[in-house]
Formats: structure tokens, C-alpha cells, sequence
């Protein structure tokens, strides 16, 4: 299986996953579901040190998208491949899309498979995130956490004003 399959299987593993209420029972896909932004994604990745500071119960987009990566990939190679130095600003989408530009890895076209995808209103306001799962014609397709409080697919038109851009195409690096 490619770079790409790896990752999107992991992330279509994770559909159907709802926020919690409280960091009860955060490996369940459905128990104590809420809107407190309490998930085993931030709990993890707080556990590795990953980011500066603890992270539950904070909006999870990125989180669930850094999340995708060192589960797919380990925790070294998924911090190389998102741009991010151990302990820095990820898990907010502003910080990581900034981490790639700053690598020179963020395109504001031509979305892939494997990306990770941003939107919002600049690259100093990135409010979302998600990882695109495909593409066609006229519409990406994405995996997304933190999106109506659970991890789920979503649909944008190519010619959205709220995309900005995204990362670097897997399929161009080898990191098997």
C-alpha cells in the first residue's frame, strides 16, 4: 500500500468519531458524545509532547489531522512530513499551514490525494482544516475532524474562496 493508502485508510478508519463531553471515554467512536472539544486525538498527541502546551479540550481539526500521520507513519517521520518541530504551534491551522509555507511546502492550487488541506481568509487566518481524500472536475473531497463535532467527509467546490491551499503532493516523496 502507497504513502497515500496508508494515510487514508487511517483517516477513514476515524469516520464517524464524535467530540466528547468530557475525557470520559475518549476511544470510543460514540460514547459520551458533546460539544467540549474532549478527544482521544488531543489526549495522544498531548502524551507524545507534540505540541507546547496540552491540547484537549480545544478545537481538534489539526490535531485529528496530525493525529492521521503519526499513527500512519510514526511520530518522527509525521512531524517531518507535516513541517513542525516537536513542541511548536501545531494544532491550530494557522501555525501548520505557516510551518509549511516556512518549508516551502504550501501550494495554493492543485489539490491531491494525501494533502492536507486549510481554509479560511488568509494564510494568517486559517480557521479548518482536513485531508483530501480525492478530486474531481469541480470538487475536492475530504476526511475532516472537528467538523459538525465529529470526524466525517466533506465536499467544496475547487473554485471556493475559502481554500487557500494546501501541502506538498504525497505522491511526489518517499517516505516508505
Amino acid at each position: 500500500m502507497g504513502v497515500v493508502e496508508r494515510l487514508l485508510a487511517t483517516a477513514r478508519g476515524e469516520l464517524g468519531y464524535l467530540e466528547k463531553a468530557s475525557n470520559a471515554q475518549l476511544d470510543s467512536k460514540t460514547a459520551n458524545a458533546g460539544r467540549a472539544n474532549y478527544t482521544k486525538y488531543a489526549r495522544d498527541l498531548d502524551k507524545l509532547g507534540v505540541y507546547h502546551g496540552k491540547k484537549n479540550g480545544y478545537a481538534w481539526c489539526d490535531m485529528f489531522v496530525d493525529w492521521c500521520f503519526i499513527q500512519t507513519f510514526g511520530l518522527e517521520k509525521a512531524m517531518e512530513m507535516t513541517c513542525q518541530p516537536m513542541g511548536g504551534y501545531g494544532a491550530g491551522c494557522t501555525a501548520s499551514a505557516q510551518y509549511y509555507e516556512k518549508a516551502g511546502q504550501f501550494f495554493e492550487s492543485n489539490p491531491q490525494p494525501g494533502d492536507q488541506i486549510f481554509f479560511g481568509t488568509s494564510l494568517d487566518n486559517s480557521t479548518h482544516t482536513g485531508i483530501v481524500e480525492s478530486v474531481d472536475t469541480k470538487q475536492v473531497h475530504t476526511i475532516e475532524g472537528n467538523t459538525s463535532d465529529q470526524v466525517a467527509r466533506r465536499n467544496y467546490a475547487l473554485s471556493n474562496s475559502r481554500i487557500l491551499g494546501e501541502k506538498i503532493d504525497l505522491n511526489k516523496v518517499d517516505y516508505d
